[in-house]
């Protein structure tokens, strides 16, 4: 999803979805866990955290069932998204941690800051043309001093030649999961075109500018990182 374009997804799409970002991201599943067990150890399990980009609502589901005394807060500006993921809620009987808003961050009252933010797999898709940083910067004004950003992004120069080779692993591990030539070959032109991916000292500088302290990596899966960064 471009920051300019919000698809539509009937249900066959989004799950769809579900499905092929676990076989073509690396470590999905793990990401997600470690992502939920930092939250739970930095809040205690307790308070209000934000997810930027909610979109099936998988991540808010696996925070909220991570930590029984934690309330959810998920925006993305996709409605028939947040629609699949308001039924996933309701089925899981959640509806009472987890609150799903179409918007986007800055469209969020900041009368109750929250104690914790994910942004896991979004900020990629912005350039580093300010919008990288307004993003960011809108998070930490909601955040409490203090707060955990936990954020995961493709990163690195895909001009390096370790990068390079990264991407022939990705390619295979892609290829390996069944996942159809053509459909792989058209999701790195989807990632040529689209995806942004910065280095992870530019990361740490847009994160700075932000109102966020050195970014510490938790998650390494060929092309893709996690980070921890505290807002000051």
């Amino acid at each position: 999803m471009s920051k300019d374009t919000i698809h539509h997804w009937d249900k066959g799409r989004a799950e769809a979805y579900d499905r092929r970002v676990r076989e073509a991201i690396p470590g999905y599943d793990a990401l997600h866990v470690l992502s939920c067990q930092i939250v739970a150890e930095t809040t205690g399990g307790q308070g209000r955290a934000l997810v930027v980009g909610a979109g099936t609502g998988v991540e808010c589901i696996a925070l909220a069932e991570s930590c029984p005394n934690l309330s959810v807060v998920g925006v993305d500006p996709s409605h028939d998204m947040l629609g699949h993921a308001e039924a996933k809620v309701a089925e899981k009987e959640l509806t009472h941690r987890i609150r799903l808003y179409p918007s986007k961050v800055a469209d969020l009252p900041k009368f109750e800051p929250f104690d914790a933010a994910t942004l896991l797999l979004v900020l990629h898709f912005l350039e580093d043309d300010g919008a990288k940083q307004a993003l960011l910067t809108e998070i930490a004004e909601h955040l409490k001093p203090g707060a955990p950003l936990i954020l995961a992004d493709l990163f690195g120069q895909w001009s390096d030649p370790w990068q390079q080779q990264l991407r022939g692993f990705w390619r295979h591990l892609q290829l390996a999961a069944a996942i159809p030539k053509d459909e792989v070959e058209k999701g790195f032109r989807h990632i040529d075109r689209d995806i942004h991916p910065l280095t992870e000292a530019r990361l740490a500088e847009v994160l700075a500018a932000a109102g966020f302290g050195l970014p510490q990596p938790y998650f390494r899966a060929l092309c893709f990182g996690g980070w921890v960064a505290r807002k000051i």
